[in-house]
């Protein structure tokens, strides 16, 4: 069949893929919200609805009902925990979002298109991310609206780079959502010497922006991604990894990355935090090693400075974590009180000071915080039965991009199926320490970017079948 190239539809992908990575404004126009995804999104689903109709655009063989039914049972338990709601507004405003995500992915599954068009939908996200990664350079070399929160570990770093994403964490759970593509492109995929130089290039941008983040939990998501990406495809892998450009490429950007300012200290704080979360009290400070008179004795004046400010920093990073850790308990409280229903969709920010003051101990000087997890949120928000039917969608998510990887794929299409499972396994870990779920910039990103893998990597099992 002919595809249109100048379907709205496919229009509208287009523009969604190129403008949400570089966009984000929220203004109000009296009560109502209105923002990036609250204009594209309805948009495609109009033109969606009237080129099907029209015939302009097919749909593919794609079994949708798997995903329908877990999109469906979770918007059905939202609903009902809607009855516990302080705040009906907050619940729908929610509810809403989240709907918002299941039609853009349901329609991205869906729609049939040429393998022309999958590649420019790859160009135009690919030329966001470059524009996206560039800016965030250019952002910390010039100093220009760097993200201050957080610098309390930062003795080197002017600040934290967030380019167009709002803010570090948001940023590299961007940035490691699309590298592993990129590298499996760079080492797997490209044969020629010029564009896995290009590709690793390209790559290289993405992780010195994540470094730049200075988001320590990011930094080790992305190392255990690596390991990840090597136990899926080891062959291909190792088989292109020994060539001379691509393992020298590697070693230059370990190197660049180790000298970079506060990565040595950063990753050593990072390590201590998480040792400080799985194994609270059973590690030592870096710091404590030896005791403080041998310290004395053996350092001069300047080892002795910052070796104080070595505990310093450790003792900031332990703050942190028994912060972010109450953060935790005080969803936990809410689930634990309100196991059927929750307190009400999208209800946490406003419970929040109800359980500060109920229970001291989750108290850490707000009237409103984040829970820091997005698990936890959903948990809380709307009961046993919402975390189970919300963690559902990602099972059948991952379960369905397993089987396509198993099915008739090419190079290519291992390539895509790879990347985008490690890339969606990194944003699942991430956001045990973030809300990302909720945050719809990463989330029209994760699920426009996930839908499209999906039904290309149908399309190309079928092309390959055939």
């Amino acid at each position: 069949m002919n595809y249109n190239n100048r379907s709205l539809t496919y229009i509208l992908i287009m523009l969604h893929l190129f403008l949400v990575p570089l966009l984000y404004f929220k203004t109000y126009i009296g009560p109502l919200p209105v923002s990036v995804e609250i204009v594209l999104i309805p948009l495609l689903a109009l033109a969606f609805i009237w080129e099907y109709r029209k015939g302009t655009i097919t749909l593919n063989n794609v079994r949708l009902l798997p995903f329908i039914i877990v999109f469906s049972l979770f918007f059905i338990v939202a609903v009902v925990s809607l009855m516990n709601a302080v705040s009906l507004s907050a619940g729908i405003m929610e509810i809403a979002r989240y709907l918002s995500y299941a039609v853009l992915f349901l329609i991205v599954v869906k729609v049939k298109f040429s393998k022309e068009q999958y590649k420019n939908f790859a160009l135009s996200f690919g030329a966001a991310a470059l524009i996206v990664v560039l800016f965030g350079v250019f952002q910390y070399i010039f100093n220009f609206s760097l993200n201050k929160a957080g610098l309390y570990a930062l003795q080197e770093a002017k600040g934290r780079v967030d380019s167009t994403l709002m803010n570090p964490n948001y940023y590299s759970a961007f940035l490691n959502f699309v590298m592993p593509t990129i590298l499996l492109l760079a080492v797997v995929y490209f044969k020629e010497k010029k564009m896995q130089l290009l590709f690793f290039a390209f790559y290289a941008l993405f992780v010195v922006n994540l470094v730049l983040t200075y988001t320590r939990a990011a930094w080790v998501t992305c190392f255990c991604a690596l390991i990840l990406l090597v136990l899926i495809m080891p062959k291909r892998f190792f088989s292109n990894f020994i060539k001379p450009q691509i393992w020298l490429s590697f070693l230059i950007l370990i190197v660049g990355v180790y000298f970079m300012p506060d990565v040595q200290s950063r990753t050593a704080s990072a390590l201590y935090a998480f040792e400080q979360i799985f194994f609270p009290g059973g590690a030592e400070e870096p710091s404590e090693i030896a005791s403080d008179n041998e310290l004395e004795e053996e350092m001069d004046a300047e080892e002795l400075a910052a070796e104080m400010e070595k505990e310093k920093e450790n003792e900031t990073t332990s703050r942190a974590v028994v912060s972010r850790v109450t953060l935790w308990k005080t969803g936990l409280y809410m689930y634990r009180d309100n196991p059927v229903l929750g307190v009400g969709m999208g209800n946490y920010y406003t419970r929040y000071k109800e359980f500060t003051q109920k229970y001291k101990e989750l108290d850490i000087g707000h009237d409103a915080y984040s829970v820091h997890n997005s698990y936890i949120k959903v948990a809380a928000e709307t009961g046993t039965f919402g975390i189970i039917t919300y963690l559902a969608i990602y099972v059948v998510y991952f379960l369905t991009l397993i089987f396509l990887y198993f099915k008739q794929q090419d190079t290519l299409g291992k390539v895509i199926a790879a990347g985008i499972f490690v890339g969606s396994v990194t944003y699942m870990v991430q956001n045990l320490s973030n809300n990302l779920m909720f945050i719809p910039q990463l989330n029209i990103i994760f699920w426009l970017v996930a839908g499209l893998a999906i039904a290309f990597l149908h399309s190309n099992q079928e092309r390959n079948f055939a």
